[in-house]
């Protein structure tokens, strides 16, 4: 980008003092810049220089954006792209999987600040709520299911019978020999895991052509499990058996037949609810040791370590990120703001039972809300 400065300034709080050069070594300001943002550098030309940019930190924090007044998002998602573009520690995405506008933070201040700026700049009012968590869905045991699809309604109607093993999947393992193996495709998913799926499809009972729709309906099904409505993850799918009409069969007869009878599949196969877990870092002066590792106990933190850096206690631990909401606030405030920690993903891993039981039935309840 080409840039051209009307004016320099040295700032002095909220004044602007006008100055006639910029030498190296003064921080001063300018204004009306096009195409120019946070990180870049701006030389004179035919001098080819770059700096090298910030490292921001992690964010400690996250919250999802509500618009108070309906039609408002895609505004309120703009305006928060504006901000991001003048201060890049404050993370902003919009997740499709848990259909929520996430902001991302260093802390509650920097959250709120970021929340005056919407209503007191741009006039758009909205509501922090605390964030859905990425859970996983994905199988113990073996279980075997059909569906037959049929519809008809004058003319040609709609069929499929789909016949279908699922297995739990994990890396290395042997190739089935229950069934013979026509085909086989390993799907990567984008979410983490994979599927495999294999057609075991003999003298034809099922044309070779709809078995692409039986797995693309087992895929549609994988992106909305039958626990939570969350991505299910880590299964092997053998279809086996099934019917077909000369007339009436077609793919979206196949697709359907193959999503339900996965469901079904799914469903008695022993299903389990997996969580994201993260590893965090905690530096915390040695005498508020105990009020810390006390507050880690009551979010079900694995203590992974414990060691001593510069006149402080770092605990390493593994928490689940459902227990991690506010975690900055509560630290700050057990440590008198002197502790600080950081966090990175870690793996997924099996929800306790009676967690499981609870998510459960609030997906059923607001399903029937």
């Amino acid at each position: 980008a080409t840039e051209k400065f009307h004016q320099l300034f040295i700032m002095d709080g909220k004044t602007r003092n006008p100055v006639d050069k910029l030498v190296a070594g003064d921080i001063g300001a300018t204004l009306k810049l096009k195409d120019t943002y946070t990180n870049q550098t701006l030389h004179a030309k035919g001098f080819d220089v770059t700096i090298n940019p910030i490292e921001y930190p992690e964010p400690r924090i996250r919250t999802a954006v509500v618009a108070q007044t309906k039609g408002d998002d895609e505004k309120i998602g703009e305006v928060l792209a504006k901000i991001h573009q003048e201060d890049p520690t404050l993370e902003v995405g919009y997740s499709h999987e848990l259909k929520q506008l996430i902001i991302a933070g260093q802390g509650e201040m920097h959250l709120a600040v970021c929340k005056w700026f919407l209503e007191n700049m741009y006039k758009l009012h909205v509501n922090f709520e605390t964030p859905r968590i990425s859970y996983r869905e994905t199988i113990r045991k073996a279980a075997s299911a059909m569906y037959r699809h049929k519809k008809q309604s004058g003319g040609a109607g709609q069929f499929g019978e789909v016949h279908l093993k699922v297995e739990p999947y994990y890396e290395g393992m042997p190739e089935p020999t229950e069934f013979p193996i026509r085909g086989k495709a390993v799907v990567d998913l984008e979410w983490g895991g994979k599927l495999v799926f294999y057609n075991c499809i003999v003298g034809g009972v099922i044309d070779s052509r709809f078995i692409p729709s039986i797995q693309k309906g087992i895929m549609e099904k994988m992106e909305e499990g039958p626990i939570t409505g969350s991505y299910v993850r880590d299964v092997r799918v053998m279809v086996y058996d099934g019917k077909m009409h000369a007339v009436d069969s077609n793919d979206i007869s196949f697709k359907i037949a193959g999503m339900m009878a996965f469901k079904d599949a799914f469903l008695h196969a022993d299903p389990t609810l997996l969580e994201p877990l993260y590893d965090i870092e905690i530096m915390v002066p040695e005498e508020v040791m105990g009020e810390v590792m006390g507050d880690l106990q009551t979010r079900r933190a694995l203590i992974m370590g414990i060691d001593t850096k510069h006149n402080f206690q770092v605990i390493n631990a593994r928490v689940p990120l459902a227990e991690l909401d506010r975690y900055s606030t509560t630290l700050r405030s057990l440590s008198q703001g002197r502790a600080r920690f950081t966090q990175k993903f870690a793996e997924f891993a099996q929800v306790p039972g009676d967690i499981q039981h609870k998510l459960a039935k609030k997906t059923q309840e607001l399903e029937l809300a």
